[in-house]
């Protein structure tokens, strides 16, 4: 089952991500220190990181609406679940962790004094703690400065399954202000430790999504009844309103050093944008997010976000600086002709690495494969 305003709002994650990593790549990664014109170099990575906080309560509203289906059980169990997630997850990454290094032990391993100078430092370590998935606390940002979110999000699917169980014994109140709880719990206890790279309040974030999936499609009377009481799309404005006046508020500096309460009004928001799309007849959330360009980047969003940082280095390396142009020049270049280039490459990385492990495995020699649910 696809839902079109899903994948329309993982293409705008997505873009906001490459709008901060094309900014990022132009002025060599040193945005704070930058005055105007280019100040909003340094809020875009505030954006570029919440961003993820909207891939993380996607995937919490994707990952429970099949649970709904199934009366608030994981379909196939813990295991069936897991493996369904592996297959899902880890082809396409394991895919992009290769290409990187490739591409750093050939083209684009010498410092340039760009925001890829740090990802090339590769070392055994690097390529062990991203080949077990722990880069979030050891090795971030080598090999590739984004492969940190996908281990935060692996190491939740290891915790959803409890999440689902404490769901069905205790309720939804219960596990979204536990989870809430616990996840800030972590991130105040050990804030100075590697931890707080693993950004544990993203279980939180999860939860909330969780959330949105039950008011969105559950049955049960009580999500009924809030899925009508609660002017969702009024919320996620005022959610996105709060979000930007604290960072405004705050400076580019403070709110990187608050990713964490500003993960809290922009959680809320995508909770409120999924419920509202996902409401019956046409409303705008569900027009805009169903934008025919943006569902079609959506779909490979995910081979998008995981090699577009390598790309950016090589048009920015071998294309732009040759050419000498001004950074506005490669501002321009890098969201229109770049961008296309990205996109291109990134679907055909999707079609190679990614697609054929979004179809379910046969069950038996010479029975077809029902194509898997395309919901994250």
């Amino acid at each position: 089952m696809r839902l079109e305003y899903v994948d329309g709002i993982r293409a705008l994650a997505a873009l906001i991500v490459y709008l901060n990593h094309a900014y990022a790549q132009i002025t060599a990664g040193d945005v704070y220190k930058l005055k105007s014109p280019w100040s909003l170099a340094s809020y875009s990575m505030v954006a570029g990181h919440l961003s993820v906080t909207v891939f993380i309560v996607i995937s919490g509203f994707c990952l429970t609406l099949p649970v709904i289906s199934n009366g608030g059980q994981l379909r196939g169990g813990v295991g069936g679940f897991l493996r369904r997630r592996a297959r899902r997850i880890l082809p396409p990454y394991y895919a992009a962790v290769a290409l990187c290094l490739l591409l750093i032990w050939t083209v684009i391993g010498k410092p340039t004094g760009s925001l890829w100078d740090y990802p090339i430092r590769v070392n055994a370590a690097a390529i062990f703690c991203h080949l077990v998935l722990i880069q979030d606390l050891f090795a971030t940002s080598l090999i590739n400065y984004v492969f940190w979110s996908i281990a935060v999000e692996w190491h939740i699917y290891f915790i959803v399954p409890l999440l689902v169980w404490c769901w069905r014994r205790y309720g939804a109140t219960a596990v979204v202000l536990g989870s809430l709880s616990f996840g800030y719990g972590l991130r105040f206890a050990f804030s100075d430790t590697r931890l707080t790279r693993a950004h544990p309040q993203f279980l939180g974030m999860f939860a909330l999504g969780m959330l949105a999936a039950h008011v969105a499609r559950s049955n049960d009377p009580r999500f009924v009844r809030l899925r009508a009481a609660v002017p969702w799309s009024a919320l996620a404005g005022a959610a996105l309103l709060t979000a930007v006046g604290l960072t405004l508020y705050w400076g580019s500096a403070l709110a990187e050093d608050r990713f964490h309460w500003l993960d809290v009004p922009v959680g809320i928001m995508t909770t409120a944008a999924l419920v509202a799309a996902a409401g019956a007849g046409s409303n705008l959330l569900a027009v805009v997010f169903s934008w025919p360009p943006l569902v079609a980047l959506g779909a490979f969003s995910y081979s998008f976000y995981l090699i577009h940082a390598p790309l950016l280095q090589l048009l920015w390396q071998y294309v732009l600086v040759p050419l000498h142009l001004s950074r506005e020049a490669m501002l321009i270049f890098l969201l229109t002709v770049g961008f296309a280039l990205v996109s291109l490459m990134s679907y055909g990385f999707f079609r190679l690495f990614e697609a054929p492990f979004m179809r379910a495995p046969k069950a038996a020699a010479g029975v077809k494969a029902k194509p898997a649910r395309a919901l994250s």
